[in-house]
């Protein structure tokens, strides 16, 4: 049943696929991909003040431009100077020195150079004045995104922080609210039991004393009895499967749905996680075993919402979606985001944004929207003490120390993504805003979608901003066939995934 209805709708999306040859933007969707293919994380990889020794390694094997073998000997360098300096900068409570030596300077001023000449040739030789418009955007954007990685080299905060706010918006007063309506929500539990009491009274002086809030600790009785709802189902046994049948899972639906060349690989070492590698066609998993609702939740976050997305586009008359447009990442995070919720709520449980307005509250005080800016010192205080807390509270009976080892480690990886590639660590205020994109995307999509059901439709034509799906109308790219959407919204969706453990095929 579930191969027929995939074959049918991906024979209507075979009908449908534009050839490239005959494309909109043919002249320049290639061109553009490279221009925008560069490894920035690599680039904006942290390191600290590295000893002579490490110097000297360093300049004996950094040369530009370095391929996978060279950065896999530098990446030691990197890591172990940066633990180095965190250590010390954290026992001696000031701010870390941070370092971006992987950046391949020449390289940046390079695609620079040949974006601007390629947004010249499109305003001078494109006819059609939506396509041209489209790529100036998104060029615009990668330009932004360029002269902040060159800001970091050059070590000019004014210019990083420029850029950054033309990239993401900072959080709205009213995202960080409802984030500290869930970080008051968490105090109140943790005030309430003997075992989180200590930390839950640290973590308040905190909030009262250096970011200046009062928060409103009486829980109601409507928060009792929803907390012992949420308990009681957390304790019921989840059913668990290996990763070679999650892998055969994916495996299945992509080939089913007609994504060629895509692969499932398992990673032994599980860096990152589960992660979507899109220029590689692959997705990776952690050698471990799945839970069935983190199968789902993969299914529906990184196949439904950021793979068939990118696929549709390349398909597309405008070969520019299967890449990304201006503004597009709050967007793409929130329908995916969006179809978490919803398919969530057809099993009857509740949706977890943690990972949607924690963001908004670690970049909302780094950047001091409504509270003084916080340094990266005084974030990672403030984090140790809520991971640590919330750990205790959805882990009961863990071990304490070990507890602390990971709120730890958590509260350090959170500021590192927060104040990644900010040249000057001294200078309150200025912060990575990337990871703010998450709520305001959901809320964007929530509401776009409040109005008219039908936006999911057209926004799953390719990776595209809300507010250009108005030109997209104009070019007649309005729908495409969703067969990864049927699979992820079928309510026998969890029998099927099991068979893939049952049968080993």
């Amino acid at each position: 049943m579930f191969s027929q209805q995939m074959r049918d709708e991906i024979e209507r999306w075979r009908w449908q696929t534009t050839p490239p040859e005959q494309q909109l933007d043919r002249r320049w969707v290639e061109r553009f991909r490279r221009l925008a293919s560069y490894d920035s994380y690599w680039w904006l990889t942290w390191a600290g003040p590295f000893t002579e020794e490490e110097q000297r390694q360093w300049d004996h094997l950094f040369t530009p431009p370095v391929d996978e073998a060279t950065k896999e000997q530098l990446a030691p360098l990197l890591t172990q100077s940066r633990q180095r300096e965190l250590a010390v900068a954290l026992a001696e409570q000031r701010e870390p020195q941070l370092l971006y030596p992987a950046i391949e300077i020449d390289e940046v001023r390079q695609h620079i150079i040949n974006l601007l000449r390629l947004d010249g040739e499109i305003e001078r030789e494109e006819p059609n004045a939506i396509v041209s418009r489209l790529y100036h955007g998104v060029i615009e954007e990668e330009l932004d995104f360029l002269n902040l990685i060159e800001a970091t080299y050059s070590k000019n905060t004014e210019q990083f922080w420029e850029c950054m706010l033309r990239l993401c918006p900072l959080p709205t007063t009213e995202e960080m609210e409802y984030a500290f309506e869930q970080v008051r929500n968490i105090l109140v539990r943790g005030l309430n039991r003997p075992e989180t009491m200590e930390v839950s009274q640290r973590l308040e002086e905190f909030i009262g004393v250096r970011l200046h809030r009062t928060l409103n600790l009486l829980p109601s009785e409507d928060e009792c009895q929803k907390r012992q709802r949420q308990e009681s189902s957390s304790l019921s046994p989840q059913r668990m499967i290996s990763a070679q049948a999650t892998r055969r899972f994916f495996e299945v639906a992509l080939r089913e749905c007609g994504y060629d060349n895509w692969q499932v690989v398992i990673d032994p070492n599980g860096v990152g996680g589960t992660r979507v590698e899109q220029g590689l066609r692959q997705i990776f998993l952690p050698e471990k075993r799945f839970s069935l609702e983190q199968v789902r939740h993969l299914l529906s976050h990184e196949l439904l919402g950021h793979v068939s997305r990118c696929v549709a586009g390349e398909r597309s008359l405008l070969g520019l979606l299967g890449i990304h447009t201006k503004n597009s990442l709050p967007t793409e995070e929130g329908v995916a985001l969006y179809h978490e919720h919803r398919i969530a709520a057809l099993y009857g449980q509740s949706f977890d944004n943690g990972n949607a307005w924690f963001g908004t509250l670690a970049t909302g005080l780094a950047s001091g929207v409504i509270t003084s800016p916080q340094t990266f010192l005084s974030l990672f205080t403030f984090l140790e003490s809520f991971s640590l807390l919330s750990r205790l509270l959805n882990r009961p009976g863990a071990k304490a120390e070990k507890e602390r080892k990971y709120a730890r480690a958590n509260a350090i990886s959170v500021c590192l993504r927060v104040f990644r590639g900010v040249p000057n660590l001294n200078l309150p205020g200025v912060c990575y805003l990337q990871d703010a994109v998450y709520l305001h995307g959901l809320r964007s999509v929530e509401q776009a979608v409040a109005q008219d059901e039908r936006v999911l439709d057209r926004l799953a034509v390719g990776v595209v901003a809300l507010e250009l799906l108005p030109d997209l109308q104009e070019l007649g790219i309005t729908s495409t066939p969703q067969p990864l959407r049927e699979l992820a919204y079928n309510p026998d969706l969890e029998d099927y995934i099991l068979s893939f453990e049952e049968t080993g095929k």
